[in-house]
């Protein structure tokens, strides 16, 4: 059937809605089927980028990534990164965690075996044993 450029947006709601949101090729595909009208291919790859139902299934086109950041250290010890690993086997000594501590400026690793990953026992482990050893200025 002959489609008058009138009735182009009516067939076009018709054929996305009766049969979901197929794409430009599927859909050009169906409306080829029973309907013919001069430009066609373009009105329907038009009509399919600007349709809000394909465009929140299908998402954004294009990802944005934010800009990598340069931290400067300027000392030893003036930034540090803290990790804790597990859980693994349960050692002799009730310890199924690590907690890595690593300077960002010497890149210097300190590994501590710890019972659990409690805020307490990491923040207990840091005083103890990394702030009061490094001379931190």
């Amino acid at each position: 059937m002959v489609v008058p450029k009138a009735k182009v947006p009516d067939v076009l709601q018709l054929s996305g809605s009766s049969g979901g949101h197929l794409g430009a090729k599927r859909t050009l595909l169906k409306i080829r089927e029973r309907f013919y009208w001069v430009h066609c291919r373009d009105d329907v790859e038009d009509w399919c980028h600007k349709c809000t139902s394909c465009a929140a299934v299908k998402g954004p086109q294009i990802r944005s990534r934010d800009a990598l950041k340069l931290y400067n250290v300027g000392a030893p010890w003036e930034r540090i990164a803290i990790d804790v690993a597990g859980p693994f086997p349960e050692s002799e000594s009730g310890n199924k965690y690590f907690m890595v501590v690593m300077d960002y400026f010497t890149k210097w690793p300190e590994v501590f075996a710890i019972p659990n990953q409690e805020a307490s026992t990491v923040a207990d482990k840091l005083v103890h044993e990394v702030f009061c050893l490094h001379e931190l200025d």
